[in-house]
């Protein structure tokens, strides 16, 4: 697993809790984050679900403004915003905050290998309209 994929699991896992614990701002903080990582790692279909996740709830979000996560990643005001969360919560505050909960993506991905598209699909589950 490379360090963005492992990112990326992290943030997605970050995001679930915010959202189970109906914390909207920062559920789309980690959100940003974990789209940013798949569209780094490849992953364009979960930057797009995070995407959605997103400008569903929040019409005026700057990702509003663009009409994919990949096209959004290319302006500077994306980037610059971006950038900012990512220095709120770098990779490794990230997998600190994951594992104080219980979460070890190295863990996760062993219990099932070559299952990460599973995994990440997993964590998307149980987003949309519910976080308050």
């Amino acid at each position: 697993m490379s360090p963005h994929e492992r990112s990326l699991l992290n943030y997605l896992y970050l995001a679930k809790v915010s959202s189970q614990k109906q914390q909207r701002p920062g559920r789309d903080r980690f959100l940003v984050l974990s789209l940013v990582k798949a569209v780094h790692t490849g992953w364009l279909e979960i930057a797009e679900e995070c995407r959605r996740i997103i400008t569903d709830d929040s019409p005026r979000h700057l990702l509003n403004r663009h009409a994919t996560a990949a096209e959004a990643m290319r302006t500077e005001d994306f980037a610059f915003f971006a950038k900012q969360l990512e220095r709120g919560c770098p990779p490794e505050r990230a997998e600190q905050l994951a594992q104080g909960l219980g979460f070890d993506a190295d863990a996760a991905l062993a219990a099932c290998p070559q299952e990460l598209s599973r995994l990440l699909n997993e964590l998307l589950q149980g987003f949309g309209g519910s976080a308050g």
